[in-house]
């Protein structure tokens, strides 16, 4: 497992996987090229450079973990699986149980070889991108890890908020309503306190991956990377904030998270992940942090991942949701053959779920099972039938054209969890705080009432296909 960000960065580049690239600016250039090769079949992780204006070794990465190459690196799964072996693969980890590792605090980390504090704090010295064109603002925080600690209760909670850079010493924050850092933040407002924060703006990969994970209150995302790792984060105290800091983070802001009370101010509109603009929480603004402290590495990276319309940065994050949510299936259901999330879709509001049928009624059962274990932002939950691979877009599209009807196999749920972000969320809705949406579930099995009697397809079985590659692979 890797110690900070260049070193995967580093291992990339081993791999012929790594692509530098020099004289881009910031404004535009920087995210349109992150948009271009990330569209490709196998993208390069992308290393920016020598930015106009900015002193040379200030640098961008994006797209780290947009293959399942680079992905399977950092979960510690094997490089050259696929989709669907990578789920198994986790989910037979995972089965093991989350023993998770507290941080180890040490008192010296590459992160502390430069620190600005009080007046001579200087967020523009750094080459924090506009990453889509119509960006209200430029974000130094889109693959950050937004820390901070419970007052009452002394556990630490990472998050990935992204964060819009204001002036020399200000940021806007976007945390979403019931996430555990306003939760939190709440805490510190109503004993009229602002609230410490410290947003590390380049992370090594397990703690990126653990800040995106959605953990039960009162479990620290650290432990969850020490589990990862296989052994503790390093941290070291915050020089402002007293919080646990990566040692080996590129660059980490430290302050304070305003009420919204005492200050907001305009934020975005900025490209999220559903693919669409979207504004600050609170009628266009947002939450304001005020940084008192900057401690960054000689060269430092931001390290950047803007939301595009393919999903494929968060392929981390979809294996282990896709392991975890086959795992709880399992606990009540027999015959679950996979679970997935398409990239093409967004990652979250499409499920695949694919099912060897055993009685009428099998496939129902299964979709009302997976809605009611992930509700959030799910839309269209599709049943297929155990010879559809539901990690392959294609097959699951074949399955809804050919065994579905739109009479008898679509079936709207009501009421459901949303997102603020949700684009399709209706203005009166969204006014009077109504943040929820349907799902349609898509039954695209064989009718179990007359499965024998199917068609056949003319999909070659499993058993002469693994014939064939052991006969031929060695020369095709």
């Amino acid at each position: 497992m890797f110690e900070d960000l260049r070193e995967f960065i580093a291992k990339a580049k081993e791999l012929g996987e790594l692509k530098l690239v020099e004289a881009a600016d910031r404004d535009l250039e920087i995210g349109a090229i992150t948009e271009w090769l990330a569209s490709l079949p196998n993208p390069p992780a992308l290393l920016f450079d020598h930015i106009p204006g900015f002193e040379a070794g200030y640098r961008v990465a994006s797209n780290l973990f947009d293959t399942m190459t680079r992905t399977a690196l950092v979960l510690g799964l094997s490089p050259q699986g696929s989709p669907k072996e990578l789920i198994l693969e986790w989910r037979e980890r995972i089965k093991q149980g989350h023993q998770l590792i507290p941080p180890v605090k040490v008192r010296e980390g590459p992160v502390l070889e430069n620190v600005q504090l009080a007046d001579r704090v200087d967020l523009l010295a750094f080459p924090a991108p506009k990453w889509h064109e119509e960006d209200g603002g430029r974000y130094i925080g889109t693959g950050d890890a937004v820390i901070v600690r419970d007052p009452e209760e002394g556990w630490v909670n990472l998050g990935a908020y992204r964060a819009q850079v204001h002036d020399k010493s200000t940021l806007t924050i976007n945390i979403e309503r019931g996430k555990h850092a306003e939760l939190i933040a709440k805490k510190f407002w109503k004993n009229g306190r602002d609230c410490p924060i410290a947003i590390s703006c380049g992370q090594e990969p397990a703690v990126s991956i653990a800040a995106g994970t959605r953990l039960s209150w009162g479990m620290s995302e650290y432990g969850y990377a020490g589990w990862l790792k296989g052994k503790p984060v390093e941290v070291i105290e915050g020089v402002t904030t007293g919080l646990p800091i990566p040692a080996t983070a590129e660059i980490v802001l430290e302050g304070e998270l305003l009420s919204p009370e005492k200050e907001l101010r305009s934020e975005g509109p900025f490209g999220e992940w559903t693919g669409h603009y979207g504004r600050g929480r609170f009628q266009g603004k947002n939450l304001v942090v005020k940084v008192r402290t900057i401690m960054h590495r000689h060269q430092p990276i931001i390290q950047g991942a803007p939301p595009l319309l393919d999903r494929r940065s968060q392929l981390a994050s979809i294996i282990r949701k896709s392991a975890e949510l086959w795992n709880e299936l399992d606990r009540n259901l027999k015959g679950v053959m996979g679970v997935w999330f398409p990239t093409e879709a967004g990652g979250s509001p499409v499920a695949v779920v694919s099912l060897k049928q055993h009685y009428p009624g099998h496939a129902k059962q299964a979709a009302m099972l997976m809605g009611g274990l992930n509700p959030y932002v799910l839309k269209y939950l599709i049943v297929v039938d155990e010879d559809v691979d539901p990690t392959n877009t294609k097959e699951v599209l074949w399955a809804v054209g050919m065994r579905s009807d739109p009479e008898t196999s679509v079936d709207i749920i009501r009421k459901c969890w949303d997102s603020g972000v949700d684009p399709a969320i209706p203005p009166q809705k969204r006014s009077q705080g109504d943040f929820t949406h349907s799902m349609a579930i898509i039954d695209a099995c064989k009718p179990f009432e007359w499965i024998d009697e199917f068609p056949k397809t003319v999909k070659t079985t499993p058993e002469l296909m693994a014939r064939i590659k052991h006969k031929w692979e060695k020369i095709l």
